[in-house]
């Protein structure tokens, strides 16, 4: 499997391909999701709500979006605290799943079928925040980001905020090249992970071996630091107002675990 230095991976302009030879995005998120991330959930979800929450000062029942939804881990948390909340995402079995689980604990909560790269949403009225969680922001070409970045921006009300949740780049940086493994339920899973310096994307490779069959994946996403991230959302209309290096808001640095973005339309 290759690494960063790969020859497929020099001069490439657009994100991976999946095995399949669709882009990438179009099968990593089905119903090996909770194979891939077993730490993602709704516990993990509602604890995540508290910090967003303490972040994003929002008054009782503010209207919030949050891109890349997934199964819902935070749209429902966010529910059941009388947010009124929609959740977009393109994944159908993601989407069925967070839609099981709001029937079945009676919440209000509206879930699009979506593609991000097509913000604003048609019939959503401008919100007061807006959610990218778990390095959801960055999949696509540097002109479909800025399209996806300028979306956001233009989903919320003025004064509306954005709470963008990245990886930290130097740590992307210093996991290139490396191998690992993981049990998994009837399984194993293997990856190993890349980073472009010339294109600034990391990437990597799956396998997980699991109930007797082997499913292979890939990722791929643009990794910005702070000075890029600023002002890429510039860019789109936004004011920073705070970086931070965790959900928690501690400070950020280069060995900050994420690099979380506050920011503001004004």
């Amino acid at each position: 499997m290759p690494g960063a230095a790969a020859p497929e991976a020099r001069g490439r302009r657009e994100p991976l391909a999946g095995p399949d030879g669709k882009p990438w995005w179009e099968s990593y998120f089905g119903p090996d999701y909770p194979l891939l991330y077993p730490e993602k959930t709704r516990e993990s979800g509602e604890a995540e709500v508290r910090s967003i929450l303490a972040a994003l000062a929002l008054r009782p029942a503010a209207r919030i979006l949050d891109v890349g939804c997934g199964a819902g881990r935070h749209v429902l948390a966010l529910a059941k605290q009388g947010y009124r909340v929609t959740g977009l995402d393109r994944s159908p079995e993601l989407l069925a799943s967070a839609a099981s689980a709001r029937e079945a604990e009676g919440l209000s909560l509206e879930l699009r079928l979506a593609d991000m790269r097509s913000l604003p949403l048609e019939n959503l009225e401008p919100v007061d925040a807006v959610l990218s969680m778990f390095t959801s922001f960055g999949y696509f070409s540097e002109a479909e980001n800025e399209q996806v970045a300028r979306g956001m921006a233009a989903s919320l009300v003025p004064g509306g905020r954005l709470f963008l949740d990245l990886n930290n780049r130097e740590l992307l940086q210093e996991a290139n090249g490396t191998r690992t493994w993981a049990a998994r339920p009837g399984g194993y899973l293997l990856d190993e992970f890349g980073y472009d310096t010339d294109l600034r994307r990391f990437h990597g490779r799956r396998i997980l071996l699991a109930d007797g069959r082997e499913r292979r994946y890939v990722f791929d996403h643009r990794a910005w630091s702070e000075q890029e991230i600023r002002g890429l959302l510039k860019k789109a209309g936004l004011r920073v107002l705070a970086v931070y290096g965790t959900l928690e808001r501690t400070p950020f640095n280069l060995r900050a675990p994420r690099m979380v973005v506050l920011a503001e339309k004004p």
